[in-house]
């Protein structure tokens, strides 16, 4: 039995659409009726949730009009308040991120503001929407804004962006975070993805699974990039022939589209000798998992692992250290601040979870 207010569902519910993109900027929210229809509450229940998340700045109230998702809505109300207030203030920092769906973008942006409070600087945070246009937008009015450096999470498809490039030959203090640019030469802060699909591969191929399907977005950026070259390099190592066929990378048009469930699903279908399969992003993970119910396959017929935490029970994955992550972008970012310029890549260990 859910014990959570109804209230609180009503919020959560409508919070998740907006976060999962579901609902976007300036949308309008089911009215106060059609929730009061779909839920079978109280006026006064759907009150609460609707000013709920009007507080956290998601939606922004109309009178005579409706609800509507905010212009920005991942940026709450008071952090609002507090960039308005930073905007001559020579201790802030902005943050670039591509979105804040996923549970490590929200761990790393948690952890980058404790460390920078803890060095007396503010976080300013910029959401690009995987959008190239944005990050170089966000770049430009953060520097326009004095911010004495950045930390940039690059958009999920990018190869090259004038502006990174210019902010590295002016020496800019920035750094990039989880993603980096391969033809930039600055400070980077990653997970070990290398090492991590290559100890998850192995660990699946001493298990004796030879028909490994790798499951992935398309190889658009250098995570992606990296975690497919561990995967391969298990393969070589232990002297067994890998089936390229067996490599689903989901372009990333489908993959923001509707149609990245159908894909995985004709995947499999096609490719039923399957016995294991290497989701590399938690979305992906959730996405065969889906496929898998869809098709009725049980998962003892067929063992997934996936990079990053799915929250799905009883499916093992690599955990990254988010934390760590963090703490390392802010301090090579206060080496720069303070004239020292050394770029480097610092490579953050990932650990293999094995569920019962």
């Amino acid at each position: 039995m859910n014990k959570t207010a109804l209230y609180k569902q009503i919020h959560m519910d409508i919070k998740e659409k907006i976060l999962s993109g579901e609902l976007r900027p300036k949308d309008r929210v089911p009215s106060e009726q059609e929730i009061m229809d779909e839920y079978k509450v109280s006026k006064i229940t759907v009150k609460n949730a609707l000013t709920t998340l009007a507080d956290e700045g998601l939606v922004v109230r109309i009178q005579g009009k409706g609800t509507f998702v905010s212009p920005d809505p991942f940026i709450p109300e008071d952090r609002r308040r507090q960039e308005a207030a930073f905007k001559s203030d020579s201790n802030c920092i902005g943050f670039i991120i591509p979105t804040m769906k996923t549970r490590v973008i929200q761990q790393l942006v948690e952890h980058v503001e404790y460390y920078l409070q803890e060095r007396g600087l503010h976080m300013i945070l910029r959401l690009t929407r995987e959008s190239s246009g944005e990050e170089s937008r966000a770049i430009r009015e953060l520097t326009e804004a004095k911010v004495r450096g950045l930390i940039v999470f690059p958009t999920e498809d990018e190869k090259y962006n004038e502006s990174l490039l210019r902010l590295s030959l002016d020496k800019f203090p920035f750094v990039f975070i989880d993603r980096y640019l391969r033809n930039i030469e600055t400070y980077t802060i990653t997970s070990d993805n290398f090492g991590g699909a290559y100890e998850t591969t192995s660990y699946l191929l001493n298990k004796g699974h030879r028909q490994i399907a790798l499951i992935s977005p398309e190889n658009a950026n250098t995570a992606i990039e990296d975690r497919t070259a561990g995967f391969e390099k298990a393969y070589i190592d232990q002297g067994i022939s890998i089936d390229k066929n067996l490599w689903c990378h989901v372009p990333l048009h489908i993959l923001r589209g509707r149609n990245a469930l159908s894909y995985i699903i004709e995947f499999l279908q096609a490719h039923p000798h399957i016995t294991a399969a290497f989701a590399l992003t938690a979305e992906m993970t959730n996405l065969t998992h889906q496929a898998l119910q869809s098709i009725r396959k049980q998962a003892g017929e067929l063992e997934l692992i996936s990079f990053d935490d799915p929250e799905i029970a009883h499916i093992p994955y690599v955990m990254q250290d988010e934390k760590a992550m963090a703490q390392t972008a802010v301090q090579l970012l206060l080496r720069q601040m303070e004239s020292e310029y050394a770029p480097q890549q610092a490579v953050i260990p990932v650990k293999l979870v094995l569920l019962e």
